[in-house]
């Protein structure tokens, strides 16, 4: 087995707890990176096809020119402006090396190795950008038929270069290895790449082999037991991505698939607290998952269906964390099929999802939040529908309040008396803090000349919040004038 498995669980040099393990959405960090970081999406003023875009016509800047330095520089570049895209960076730069020759191939790696080792491309993302990779490879092939060696040449290169580590080769699914042992073509790919892919090739057919009858196993005597101390013979723990994949899609051809997936969902439980299944395992098992739907569906027609389903019972048992589904999302795993199964699953779990909306998603549901309820006057509900955001940080706290303030001078007075009680409200059943009111206050005051352009009288109707919260005695007297200034 291939040393360095990435599927370490807390992968931050320490162990996770007992309480982690079993809830591996807890876990922050895995060999797809932080999920603090995978919520990140593009800036309002971009757009995917902009950034694709732009990322390609510097790739071919770069392959005529062969400048390191300069690529780096314009990698830069696009990534303070977009900084949650580095996946989808090394996703268009690799795949227009595939179609480059082999000159842009060489090149390529180059540049990962010169992106990663300045910092600027972490192996996280290098990974998110092989997998996407992975999971279309045979599309890819259609339109470039060399593409299955030419990436798998490009891996070997990253790994030998320390961009990624040398365990993602386990991660490859097998149909693109037998396809690149088997074709005549050997110079793509070196004698001891070819090596590597044929050592793994047949450690993950063994694997699959043995973890199959396992689940067969399981679902004749349904002991989780019998199943742990099963794959602790069999070792091969980077592999047991497959395991975990194999057993959610045997569920789909049960006689009754929902008590087979909640057979699945009580194994994983079982698998999960002792480390037996890691964060990883699970993640990688939904990549391929995800990927696979549309063939999955010719022999299952509720193949999406069960997934949907399933999908939202681990993010509820905190198996899988929205933050890494929602890159799945960013990233279009599973292509449209695998959006729409993903955008289903999270309208089911609306209580986990809120939690870690990206800053576009954010302000779209205050405003919806916020008209709701001038509509409604429902103040409970509001506040439900704040603890289901919950924890907002310091930012997004403020910018709570100043939203509701905002919107409500916008419309008429009806609304501002509406905003007030609310603020009181909030305040008083400790939905926001003190410190976060005037927080918003500050942010209503600092954005004052911008808020003038639409209201005229912005001015005067701040002064009013002001006076009466005061008079509420939610915001403080001494509250500083000077910010109105």
């Amino acid at each position: 087995v291939l040393a360095g498995d990435p599927s370490s669980g807390g992968g931050d040099g320490q162990s996770p707890s007992p309480l982690d393990r079993s809830r591996p959405a807890r876990v922050r960090q895995s060999s797809f990176g932080n999920d603090d970081e995978l919520v990140d999406e593009l800036p309002p003023t971009w757009t995917l096809p902009r950034f694709q875009k732009e990322v390609s016509g510097a790739m071919k800047e770069y392959f005529v020119a062969l400048i390191v330095d300069d690529a780096v520089v314009r990698a830069q570049e696009l990534l303070a402006g977009c900084p949650g895209e580095a996946d989808e960076f090394g996703v268009v730069a690799i795949r227009s090396a595939i179609d480059g020759g082999e000159t842009a191939q060489r090149a390529i790696v180059d540049l990962a190795r010169a992106l990663h080792d300045r910092g600027i491309i972490d192996s996280a993302a290098f990974v998110r950008s092989f997998e996407k990779l992975f999971c279309t490879w045979e599309d890819i092939a259609i339109d470039s038929p060399k593409a299955p060696q030419t990436l798998l040449s490009i891996l070997i290169g990253c790994v030998g270069g320390e961009v990624v580590s040398r365990s993602l080769l386990t991660k490859l699914p097998e149909n693109l290895m037998t396809t690149v042992l088997s074709k005549a073509d050997q110079a793509v790919i070196s004698d001891e790449g070819r090596a590597m892919l044929t050592n793994v090739a047949a450690e993950l057919k063994e694997f699959k082999r043995q973890a199959m009858h396992c689940i067969d196993e399981y679902f004749l005597h349904l002991s989780a037991g019998e199943v742990k101390s099963r794959l602790g013979e069999i070792g091969m723990k980077p592999y047991l991505h497959e395991f975990v994949k194999k057993a959610i899609i045997t569920s789909f051809s049960a006689r009754d698939p929902e008590a087979a997936r909640e057979q699945v969902l009580t194994l994983f439980r079982e698998l999960t607290p002792d480390g037996v299944l890691s964060k990883d395992d699970l993640q990688w098992g939904m990549t391929r998952l995800l990927g696979q739907l549309d063939d999955l569906e010719l022999d299952c027609p509720r193949a999406s269906e069960l997934t949907i389903e399933l999908i939202a019972s681990l993010v509820a048992d905190e198996l899988v964390s929205v933050p890494f589904l929602r890159r799945c999302r960013q990233l279009r795993i599973g292509g449209a099929t695998g959006l729409r199964v993903l955008d289903a699953a999270q309208r089911r779990t609306p209580e986990y999802c809120k939690k870690h909306l990206g800053t576009l998603q954010f302000k779209k549901e205050l405003n919806t939040m916020i008209l709701e309820y001038f509509n409604s006057g429902d103040e409970e509900e509001f506040g439900r529908c704040v603890r289901d955001l919950a924890p907002l940080t310091d930012e997004r706290s403020a910018e709570l309040i100043r939203k509701i303030m905002t919107l409500a001078m916008e419309r008429s007075g009806a609304e501002c008396e509406q905003a007030l009680k609310l603020l009181v409200w909030l305040c008083r059943h400790e939905e926001i803090t003190s410190e976060a009111l005037e927080a918003g206050f500050d942010d209503l005051y600092s954005r004052m000349p911008d808020l003038l352009l639409d209201v005229p009288d912005a001015h005067e109707m701040a002064r009013s919040f002001v006076v009466e919260a005061k008079k509420a005695k939610v915001l403080r007297r001494e509250w500083p004038e000077a910010a109105e200034a």
